[in-house]
């Protein structure tokens, strides 16, 4: 925009001070400035809507359990049942499980979702699963078959769970 001022002013001050030139030929200079102007406007206003479409857009859901939602409402929330807070219960002879809320995220379908085990030992040598997910929570099974995490022990190791969902709120 600043080079089209300054072409529009060089341009008037060119025939300003030439002699020969003639009103007509300064008129179709200035339309030829405004034109190249009236095509930068262009130019810029939709390289403006096409970013602006974009941050609308940042989170692309292209598969879900439920099926799609309105794309406008997609969200990706991610959360942590957190070091020596996880409630972790006894399952089968060599696991432990624990229910997950994810609530506050305000899914309206059932999120896809992603887990990983955090902590300070043995969670390297795990397998885990995730059972009845719904919109508000999920349950993630982890069996360890070299090392016993049951009675207490997942805990003492500050096992806890590592969650990304990225799903509908509308």
């Amino acid at each position: 925009m600043r080079s089209t001022l300054l072409l529009l002013l060089c341009v008037a001050v060119l025939f300003n001070r030439s002699s020969a030139a003639s009103q007509g030929q300064r008129i179709a200079a200035l339309e030829i400035a405004v034109a190249r102007q009236a095509e930068q406007i262009a130019e810029l206003t939709e390289k403006l809507a096409k970013r602006e479409n974009s941050k609308k857009t940042e989170v692309s859901i292209v598969s879900g359990e439920e099926g799609l939602g309105d794309s406008s409402c997609s969200k990706v929330c991610a959360g942590t049942t957190r070091r020596f807070f996880t409630q972790w219960e006894d399952y089968s002879s060599d696991g432990v499980s624990t229910t997950v809320d994810m609530s506050d995220c305000g899914f309206v379908k059932t999120p896809t979702i992603i887990t990983d085990l955090e902590g300070f030992g043995w969670q390297w040598k795990t397998t885990s699963a995730i059972y009845s997910a719904t919109p508000d929570s999920f349950r993630l099974q982890v069996r360890n078959w070299l090392w016993n995490p049951q009675g207490g022990n997942a805990g003492k190791k500050g096992w806890n769970v590592e969650w990304i969902a990225v799903g509908y709120t509308c």
